[in-house]
């Protein structure tokens, strides 16, 4: 009796012991989850996310601002936050969501409608854009950032005028924009203005240096056939991306048109160099098959040219000589097939005209070969007699 009340008496010991560890362990847990709850109030998700963000760590500051928002509904800043790092990760939806959130919650915010402009501007909601960008500035006039957007959007809507008075204000307001100075060199340099252009390309330039400056610095002096100028600015392109292919091919474009007669061995070989570093550009396939038909070498410059059109189909240029190489090594139904595509893409094509001409001539059909002679002698009289004096050698 003694031996198992001892017995009794030890494992009461133990199942007491284990009770009184449990009872431990859940007071601590207890304490370790209260103590977790009040690290995550919104207060708390915020500075975390503060600290995320400056540490540029944008997809988890992003989450982090979602948590101290779902905490606190009305805290504006943590939606603003949120879609600013969701707008620089490219999530543009997200961006929306949050920012639209923001400024319901306060109308006033500027920097929130320039970024829902922004977010706008990237997913081509071109009216909601403008709609956002206009709040932002009748908010704060004197607001740089939100002219230079708009005249991003402008651009998208193919308002080249508007575009160029938003970059003009935002420059007035903010001379160190360097984004402004280039898109406004940008748009002169499509308008034919190419003085005006390098201006505002040299404005951005002295602010911030870089290849896109120095790409569009390059077409300005091509279009003014300064030569010099126009190779060392697309040289300094490629000091910032040896690997830029627009600055190859812009140099491949110098030296094919504009000297006389072409330096057709040194635009080849930026050409290639051109295509080597952007294989969709049609523009460099097309020149090189130029230069290849230039040395008569008509077999090269068949499937150069043939990319080209491959790339784009509304490139009359590149059926020109493709067809024109198609008629030199004798592939006539080819080629006229070929001129004849070039014709649909530009109507008052006169070279297409004049080398189905020759073909039809080749193949002993002077009924065509008048026709063409027919379409082409309203379009260029000289070419036409041309044509006219071939046919009546048949």
């Amino acid at each position: 009796m003694h031996i198992a009340i001892t017995k009794f008496t030890f494992d009461k010991n133990i199942i007491m012991s284990n009770l009184y560890k449990k009872n431990i362990l859940a007071l601590l847990l207890s304490v370790f989850s209260i103590s977790s709850f009040a690290q995550t109030t919104a207060q708390q998700w915020l500075d975390k996310a503060d600290k995320l963000f400056k540490d540029k760590n944008y997809q988890e500051a992003a989450v982090a601002y979602d948590k101290a928002s779902a905490l606190d509904p009305k805290n504006e800043t943590a939606f603003y936050m949120a879609g600013w790092c969701y707008n620089d990760l490219d999530k543009f939806a997200n961006a929306i969501d949050r920012l639209k959130k923001a400024v319901a919650i306060k109308k006033t915010d500027h920097l929130a409608w320039q970024e829902l402009g922004y977010a706008y501007k990237k997913t081509l909601q071109n009216d909601e854009a403008l709609n956002s960008l206009n709040k932002a500035i009748a908010i704060k006039p004197d607001y740089a950032l939100a002219y230079k957007q708009l005249g991003d959007v402008y651009q998208n809507l193919g308002k080249k005028d508007d575009a160029i008075a938003a970059y003009k204000k935002c420059y007035e307001i903010s001379d160190q924009n360097d984004d402004a100075c280039y898109n406004l060199g940008y748009l002169y340099n499509g308008l034919g203005e190419y003085e005006n252009a390098l201006k505002w390309l040299n404005k951005a330039k002295l602010i911030k240096d870089k290849t896109d400056v120095n790409n569009e610095i390059g077409y300005a002096y091509y279009k003014l056939k300064k030569n010099d100028e126009a190779i060392t600015a697309y040289q300094n392109a490629l000091k910032f991306n040896e690997k830029n292919g627009t600055a190859y091919k812009g140099m491949g474009d110098v030296y094919r048109m504009n000297f006389n007669p072409a330096k057709v061995e040194d635009a080849s070989t930026n050409y290639l160099k051109a295509i080597e570093y952007n294989p969709k550009s049609s523009g460099s396939y097309y020149g090189l098959g130029w230069c290849y038909n230039e040395k008569a070498k008509y077999e090269e410059a068949i499937p150069m040219l043939t990319k080209s059109i491959e790339l784009d189909r509304t490139f009359a240029a590149s059926y020109v000589e493709l067809g024109y190489a198609q008629y030199m090594t004798g592939k006539y139904p080819e080629g006229l097939n070929t001129l004849k595509a070039g014709i649909a893409q530009d109507n008052k094509n006169k070279l297409c005209r004049y080398y189905s001409g020759l073909i039809y001539i080749k193949q002993g059909d002077k009924t065509n070969a008048s026709n063409m002679y027919n379409e082409l002698k309203p379009l260029d009289e000289k070419l036409a007699d041309k044509l006219m004096a071939k046919i009546n050698a048949m």
